[in-house]
């Protein structure tokens, strides 16, 4: 496949319709779960909706709320569980952007949190954002309480020592340059795939998914965390700040696919990566099949350029 073959079909106004309702529903819900600027204190809660209120495609929470109703379930709850996907994203992003870890300085077009604020309320606000995702998990309505508990511990692995923190570490001493591409992916399957597969296994859990959907959608996640990783390398390789919404550069010395392998190796690599994971999504056999690959094209649309 090549990357001509990958780039996003027009979508019909049906579509864009449908995508446009779930990210509407996202971002009310999103403006609801933190509490307000005002309330005290003041600064902390300025700086929660600073880092999970700018404007982003909101791509995890989409694919929790169309995997989870492709797979039969349709309730609210699915938005709570991609917004909870949300919510660590930012956390994650607060963190990596700090001075000790990337050390930058934009992220979604604003100033990162620890810009906008300081260290010391940035950390206070990832801790806060993630340690709310999991009282929003706890209180799920009409959910039953081993779904709940089974989306707590998804999540708690997910972000943990052999989830998404594990994969930030590994990032910090990612400098060696005879890395393998299998250690590459290792590290991006925990950096980045954590979270991925979070949105759509707790999608599988709540829809009551069976073992082969959800092995399906397993694969599919894998396969998306990692073209999702190799793009965000490619980016950070060639936009500048304004085109990517952040700050690039910061993979400069450290081992990644385009790195070790070449831009025409890593973009052919990317391209299997979506290949993959379209193939999984097939075979996951969901009733909503064209609106997820919307989503997905949309996702790697820059690859048309």
């Amino acid at each position: 496949m090549t990357i001509e073959s990958l780039q996003p079909v027009a979508m019909d106004k049906s579509l864009q319709e449908r995508i446009a309702g779930a990210r509407g529903a996202i971002e009310g819900r999103l403006a609801t779960i933190v509490p307000t600027a005002q309330t005290w204190p003041a600064r902390l809660h300025e700086a929660q909706r600073h880092a999970l209120l700018s404007p982003g495609k909101r791509f995890r929470p989409l694919l929790c709320i169309f995997v989870a109703k492709g797979a039969g379930f349709d309730g609210e709850a699915a938005i709570d569980v991609g917004c909870v996907a949300e919510m660590v994203h930012a956390a994650s992003l607060i963190l990596d952007d700090l001075p000790c870890m990337d050390d930058a300085e934009l992220r979604r077009n604003q100033p990162t949190t620890h810009i906008a604020f300081d260290e010391s309320t940035a950390i206070l606000t990832a801790t806060a954002l993630l340690n709310r995702a999991f009282g929003i998990l706890s209180r799920l309505k009409h959910v039953a309480a081993e779904k709940r508990i089974e989306l707590v511990d998804l999540l708690s692995y997910a972000v943990g020592s052999k989830g998404l923190i594990a994969g930030q570490m590994a990032d910090l001493a990612n400098s060696d340059p005879n890395a393998s591409i299998a250690e590459i992916e290792r590290l991006n399957t925990l950096k980045t795939g954590a979270l991925f597969d979070f949105s759509v296994e707790g999608a599988a859990v709540l829809a009551s998914s069976n073992a082969a959907q959800r092995a399906a959608l397993k694969d599919f996640s894998y396969h998306l965390g990692l073209a999702f990783q190799l793009m965000d390398d490619v980016k950070d390789t060639v936009m500048s700040d304004a085109q990517a919404e952040k700050s690039v550069g910061r993979d400069v010395g450290k081992a990644t696919i385009l790195a070790l392998a070449g831009s025409k190796a890593a973009m052919d690599r990317l391209s299997g990566y979506i290949e993959s994971a379209k193939d999984a999504l097939g075979r996951a056999e969901l009733s909503n099949i064209d609106t997820l690959n919307a989503v997905l094209d949309a996702q790697f649309s820059f690859l048309k350029s």
